[in-house]
């Protein structure tokens, strides 16, 4: 997975109808406005692996954050209720969390996990982004629509 595909999910929109871009794009820069910037660093490594005899691929693989977990919650949290969304609830709560890797099997993952243990990276998480993706056979591509620095 190249850099510029590594970000933080704080809330999935799916297909989503253009027309209500602007309204989108307005409340994320009332979120950003709410929140400071904040450290994060990456933690253990998790996985999902589809090791069924037929699975046509394997798992997705991720790196928990140690730091900045709380922050990207609260960040999620407030996304998802601005928005009308209904992605979190009581039992749904935000799971932080950086996908490193698609179709991975378990040898992979135990090597992640392996370097997961000692290898943390650490960044500064100071802005919200609004994406939109295209997916393909080969790997997802993500076009930035709008930028909101977090400012509080």
């Amino acid at each position: 997975m190249t850099r510029d595909l590594l970000h933080l999910t704080l809330v999935f929109l799916g297909a989503t109808d253009a027309g209500r871009l602007p309204q989108i794009e307005s409340a994320l820069a009332t979120v950003a406005t709410r929140h400071a910037p904040y450290t994060a660093r990456t933690g253990e490594a998790g996985a999902r692996i589809d090791d069924r005899p037929n699975a046509r691929r394997g798992g997705v693989a991720w790196l928990r954050l140690a730091d900045g977990g709380h922050e990207t919650s609260r960040l999620a949290l407030d996304v998802d209720a601005v928005l009308g969304g209904s992605e979190y609830d009581a039992i749904h709560s935000p799971r932080p969390h950086v996908t490193v890797a698609r179709n991975v099997h378990h040898a992979e993952f135990e090597a992640l996990r392996e370097v997961g243990r000692t290898l943390h990276v650490e960044w500064l998480s100071s802005r919200i982004a609004l994406f939109r993706s295209y997916t393909s056979p080969t790997g997802s591509r993500y076009e930035a629509i709008s930028i909101h620095q977090l400012t509080a």
